[in-house]
């Protein structure tokens, strides 16, 4: 007998053998006790464990627990969903199909006209596709008639298509890449294109492996028909507060020139043995035109020298600290090689002497070697070895009746030796010991005078020794005046006056017995007087308050005592003209003026630079991003000015241009170098052209600097920017 029940938002459950419990509800039920069938019409739900199926209806098998649903049907399991037309599902076994079925996976979408679900979390399609395009029918997709994915972590695909517009445009025999929002092992997109060094080539085959939570590596691979294999390796691992680091290496054995040729870069940083700390940097390669030859980054072609370093660091007992360094230098420019082998420091931290007296030491040892290859030396080639020992101990006490007190004394010891290939050498020793007598005062908090007395003497071994002594005195001080404005914007402005004097002496020395004294008597080798002026003005503005700085105005200069003659007077300066939201003026001046005594004593003009800064920008309110950049305008202007004998001359006069455009959906960027100076004014230029393609992206770069010019357009999927189509692939197909 056919039992109808109309009941809305009827809920029900079922217990089975095991006493686990299925929820089932819909806003109508129509149960059939001899198939032991349930039908839900309307909002149907069936609930099993972490497993939630909805759709307008489903049809329950009580004995087999297994379902049927139909249109609209929703499968959630935990955090995973799969939506669809059409399920058959048994809940025991947690095994089933869906027809049209469709499920999100990180950064895109996985579609099939056949899901099945063989086991938790574990997907077989058929005819299916993956994008990240959310338009129906999507622009672009990753066809493949069969596929296996794991939730959350790895699609495995057999036969794979790159469809655009349902256009197959490229193929692979097989795939599987990471869907995960966490690290996945898997291959990693690559490209392949032509060019004139390399030939036909293929860039970028990796297969990306996770180790543990902790450290990845990634394996990598360039096909090149002219140049050969090029392996290449990189390995990061993080485990803090213990270590981390980072490894990258590449080597090739270049086909048509025999060589083997490499590069290693490393960092790492760890804890070490008796609670000291490690820190790494290794940057090696086996020549100088490697990277120029192989890396992709600019930058790295204008690369000159390689450094490495090696340091071990460890705190005893929070009052001594030692360090221990190795180092390690190749200068390609200048064929150089320098070594540190090693460098260490023990330095024992302040300790408290009395109530205000305080005391530290240090002692340093380094060993120092270079090599210059015969190149640089005109075949001659250079070995420089040097060994340097110092101690230094120094008191101190903030509060004294002359101010701030430091008494430093240090004491060092050098041997250098110089070695060429035609047996010369050259071996020099010198002790040196060095001390001063150091104060600070400070009145009211504006006025600051600081004093010292400094004495150094160098002990040459088969040489006498040179003694000097050196006295200072500096003052500066600060005053600040306010005026009232209500003008421009303006509530008031600050403006802050820095005037400061200095004074240097360096006398003549004369021993008497062992002892070396300074002679004021006689002239002084350096008897130097300088002063500085800053000025500061400051407004605050009148609508929100905003302190903003409006000028700077500074000049200094010195007089030499001893010689009788003036330092050039420079003076410079910044003028904020206008500073609002959208626009911004500002100017900057740079003037040296030296004296000059043609007849008569005059101040000239030597040399003038002049620069003036210009940004206007438009900002767009969309009511559904906020606002944004809608146009910028800049504008760099540059004018540079040298005297000769006689008069002023031009050295550079440059002007910056710097266009950006940004319409809904395309953005123009123009940037331009003009040189009025020249004949060829217009210097450099170059255009970037950027196209919003839904879910792809196209770009168009121009440059041209002086003869030289080059473009390229590649058009790539936003969230998968690795796979894109340049005028390499072009040149793949079509070379030229």
């Amino acid at each position: 007998m056919l039992i109808f029940l109309s009941i809305l938002l009827f809920t029900t459950s079922v217990n089975d053998s095991l006493g686990k419990v299925v929820n089932y509800s819909s806003e109508r039920i129509i149960y059939y006790p001899k198939e032991e069938r349930v039908l839900l019409i309307n909002s149907a739900q069936v609930q099993y464990r972490e497993v939630i199926i909805n759709a307008d209806s489903i049809l329950y098998f009580l004995n087999e627990k297994s379902l049927s649903a139909y249109k609209n049907v929703i499968f959630i399991s935990g955090s995973d969903k799969v939506n669809g037309d059409e399920l058959h599902y048994n809940l025991d076994t947690k095994r089933g199909y869906m027809i049209n079925g469709k499920t999100t996976v990180e950064n895109g979408f996985v579609n099939g006209r056949e899901v099945w679900l063989v086991k938790e979390k574990v997907l077989h399609i058929r005819d299916g596709y993956y994008t990240t395009c959310e338009h129906e029918p999507p622009h672009y997709l990753f066809y493949s008639p069969r596929a296996r994915v794991l939730l959350d972590n790895t699609a495995i695909a057999q036969g794979i298509v790159l469809k655009v517009f349902k256009v197959p445009i490229g193929a692979a025999p097989f795939w599987f890449f990471p869907i995960s929002k966490y690290r996945k092992s898997g291959l990693l997109p690559f490209k392949f294109g032509q060019s004139n060094s390399d030939g036909r080539y293929a860039k970028g085959i990796a297969y990306y492996l996770v180790i543990n939570d902790y450290a990845d590596i990634t394996f990598m691979l360039d096909v090149m028909e002219k140049k050969g294999f090029q392996p290449k390796i990189e390995g990061i691992y993080i485990v803090n507060p213990f270590a981390s680091g980072q490894i990258f290496a590449s080597y090739i054995r270049e086909l048509q020139t025999k060589r083997q040729r490499y590069s290693i870069n490393m960092k790492h940083r760890s804890e070490f043995i008796l609670g000291s700390n490690l820190n790494a940097y290794i940057d090696y390669q086996s020549d100088n035109s490697y990277l120029p030859d192989y890396a992709e980054n600019p930058v790295q072609w204008l690369k000159k020298e390689i450094y490495s370093q090696v340091s071990l660091s460890r705190d005893i007992t929070r009052m001594l600290r030692t360090n221990l360094v190795i180092e390690h230098k190749r200068d390609f420019e200048n064929s150089m090689t320098d070594w540190k082998l090693p460098s260490l420091s023990v330095s024992l931290q302040r300790i408290g002497l009395t109530k205000n007296w305080s005391f530290a030491s240090g002692i340093n040892y380094q060993h120092n070697f270079k090599s210059f290859d015969s190149s640089s030396m005109r075949n001659r080639k250079r070995l420089y070895n040097s060994e340097f020992l110092s101690g230094r101990i120094n008191f101190s006490n903030p509060k004294t009746l002359l101010g701030v007190f430091n008494l430093p004394l240090n004491v060092s010891y050098r041997q250098v030796k110089d070695e060429y290939v035609d047996s010369i050498i050259q071996i020099r020793e010198q002790i040196n010991v060095s001390s001063s007598f150091a104060t600070t005062q400070n009145v009211w908090q504006t006025l600051n005078f600081s004093e010292a007395i400094g004495f150094e003497q160098s002990f040459f071994k088969r040489d006498s020794s040179q003694a000097k002594y050196s006295f200072s005195f500096n003052s500066n001080l600060t005053l600040f005046r306010l005026f009232t404005v209500n003008r421009l914007g303006l509530e008031n402005v600050l403006h802050r006056l820095s005037p400061s004097l200095s004074f240097n002496l360096i006398p003549k020395t004369e021993p008497y017995g062992i002892l070396v004294l300074p002679r004021f008597d006689k002239k002084s080798e350096l008897a130097d007087l300088s002063f500085t002026v800053s000025n500061l003005w400051q407004g605050k503005l009148q609508a929100n308050d905003e302190k903003r700085d409006l000028a700077v105005i500074s000049l200094n200069s010195s007089y030499n005592l001893t010689n009788r003659t003036f330092a050039p007077l420079s003076i410079f300066s910044d003028l904020y003209m206008v500073r609002t939201e959208n626009i911004s003026l500002v100017s900057n001046l740079n003037m040296v003026m030296r004296y000059f005594n043609d007849r008569r004593f005059t101040l000239k003009i030597s040399d003038l630079s002049f620069n003036t800064s210009f940004n206007y920008t438009i900002i767009k309110n969309d009511t559904n991003q906020g606002s944004e950049q809608f146009f910028t305008l800049g504008l760099n202007h540059n004018l540079v000015y040298a005297r000769n004998q006689v008069v002023l001359t031009l050295q550079s006069n440059m002007l910056n241009l710097v266009v950006s455009v940004i319409p809904k959906g395309w953005r123009f960027d123009f940037n331009s170098g003009i040189n009025f100076k020249e004949k060829q004014k217009i210097t450099n230029y170059s255009l970037t052209i950027y196209k919003d393609l839904h879910c792809w992206e196209a770009i168009f770069d121009f440059n041209k600097f002086g003869a030289q010019w080059a473009y390229d357009f590649k058009v790539r999927i936003k969230k998968i920017p690795d796979i894109s189509f340049s005028k390499n692939i072009l040149n793949f197909v079509l070379p030229f």
